[in-house]
């Protein structure tokens, strides 16, 4: 598998091509469209993060094999507040629920996001994916609806 790599400045603007280009690289690798569609979000909130939160360059990273797919977001700078939490709903509990495995490391001047995402298209049903993202996070339109929202 020929593996991915981008590499951008912090610029939020910058975020549509690299999930465009992500998109086609997953599509080139065979990725089905729940899995595309997981890896992209879970890329897109990692790179966010970074540039938001880290005001550095961002590089980005995939390679994979037939069972999964390592992803690697890393920045340069310094990590602006206390650096990443898991406090609220936000951008790490939404790569937790997308990925089969997140790790995070904070250094002083880069942070790095590793992620793995596991699949084995030869044992799923034609269709199916491990990962589907609306049951992963177990989103209930009913439950928002009852709280107002």
């Amino acid at each position: 598998m020929e593996p991915f790599e981008a590499s951008l400045p912090p610029d939020l603007a910058r975020l549509r091509a690299l999930r465009r280009e992500l998109g086609d690289w997953l599509d080139k690798v065979g990725a089905s469209s729940d899995q595309r569609d997981a890896v992209v979000l879970a890329i897109h909130e990692a790179a966010a993060n970074a540039i938001e939160h880290a005001n550095g360059r961002v590089t980005v990273r995939g390679a994979g094999d037939e069972d999964k797919l390592l992803l690697v977001v890393s920045n340069t700078g310094r990590w602006k507040g206390s650096g990443p939490s898991d406090g609220g709903v936000g951008g790490l509990t939404l790569m937790r629920a997308l990925m089969s495995n997140l790790e995070i490391h904070v250094e002083p001047e880069r942070t790095t996001v590793r992620m793995r995402l596991d699949f084995s298209p030869k044992k799923l049903p034609h269709g199916f994916s491990r990962v589907t993202p609306a049951s992963r996070l177990r989103l209930d339109p009913q439950a928002h609806a009852a709280d107002g929202r």
